[in-house]
C-alpha cells in the first residue's frame, strides 16, 4: 500500500484547516489504495487559535498538531514539519498550504500512475475560488529580459508597488498561464502545493530557503534542478 504524508502550516487559521481536513477524509480509496496522515504546523502566537487548532484535529487519527512556538514563516514552518517525520517511509509527502481543498480522487490518482526517476515534484492543477488556474507557475526557463524585471522589482519596495499598480492599470482582469493538455515539466510550479517525491527525499531532507516569506518557487525549482531532477506538471490532479 502506498503512503502518503501531507505537512501544512496554520497561522490562525481553523476555518481554512477544517475545510482542508475534512476534503482529506473524503478520499477515495484511503485505506486500500493508500494510507496517509496529515501534519499541521501551528504558526500562531495567539493561545486562542493554537488551542482550536490542536483540538479540531484531534477529530481525526491520522493529523499531527505540531506546535512551532512562533511564526517560522510558510518553508520554515514546513521544514519544522517535515522534521516530525520519517522520510525515507513515505511515497510522495505532499507540503502545501491550509486553505487548499482536493478533489475526493487526488490521492488516488497520485498513487495509480508511473512517475520518472528524474521527477522530484509533481505540481497539481490549482484553480483559485474564481477561477484562476495558477499552474504552470512558470512553463518555462526565465529568459534575461523577464530576469532583470524581477531584479528591478525587488529592488526595493516602493518600485515595485509602482510596477504593480501599473500592471493593474494595464491587465485589470487576471487570467490564467497558458495551461497544457497533457502533463508535462515546467521550470516553477505555485508555492502552494508540491507533491515531493522519495527521488527529492533520496537527495534532500528539507527545503532550501533561506528567507521567511515570499520567492519560495524560485528557491525550489534551483534546488531541484542543481541535483538533476525536474517539476512536472499534472493536470489531473486538482486541488
Amino acid at each position: 500500500m502506498y503512503k502518503i504524508a501531507f505537512v501544512c502550516v496554520d497561522y490562525n487559521g481553523w476555518s481554512y484547516t477544517n475545510k482542508f481536513c475534512l476534503s482529506l477524509a473524503k478520499q477515495e480509496g484511503a485505506g486500500v489504495d493508500f494510507s496517509f496522515c496529515c501534519v499541521v504546523v501551528d504558526n500562531s502566537e495567539n493561545k486562542i487559535s493554537s488551542k482550536q487548532l490542536a483540538e479540531g484535529l484531534g477529530a481525526w487519527g491520522w493529523a499531527i498538531y505540531c506546535p512551532a512556538d512562533g511564526n517560522l514563516g510558510y518553508f520554515g514552518g514546513l521544514n519544522f514539519g517535515l522534521t516530525k517525520l520519517d522520510l525515507d517511509a513515505w511515497d510522495f509527502v505532499v507540503v502545501c498550504n491550509n486553505d487548499l481543498e482536493f478533489d475526493v480522487d487526488f490521492c488516488q490518482k497520485i498513487v495509480s500512475k508511473s512517475y520518472s526517476e528524474n521527477i522530484f515534484s509533481i505540481c497539481p492543477n490549482v484553480v483559485t475560488s474564481d477561477g484562476i488556474h495558477q499552474n504552470p507557475h512558470v512553463l518555462s526557463r526565465i529568459g534575461l529580459l523577464r530576469r532583470l524585471k524581477y531584479d528591478l522589482y525587488y529592488s526595493n519596495y516602493y518600485i515595485a508597488w509602482l510596477l504593480t499598480l501599473m500592471l493593474n492599470f494595464f491587465r485589470p482582469i487576471k487570467s490564467s498561464p497558458p495551461q497544457p493538455k497533457d502533463a508535462c515539466e515546467i521550470h516553477m510550479g505555485i508555492g502552494a502545493i508540491y507533491i515531493l517525491t522519495r527521488e527529492f527525499f533520496r537527495k534532500f531532507k528539507k527545503l532550501n530557503y533561506p528567507y521567511f516569506l515570499y520567492g519560495e518557487e524560485a528557491f525550489l525549482s534551483e534546488q531541484i534542478h542543481s541535483a538533476g531532477g525536474i517539476l512536472w506538471f499534472d493536470p489531473t490532479l486538482h486541488v
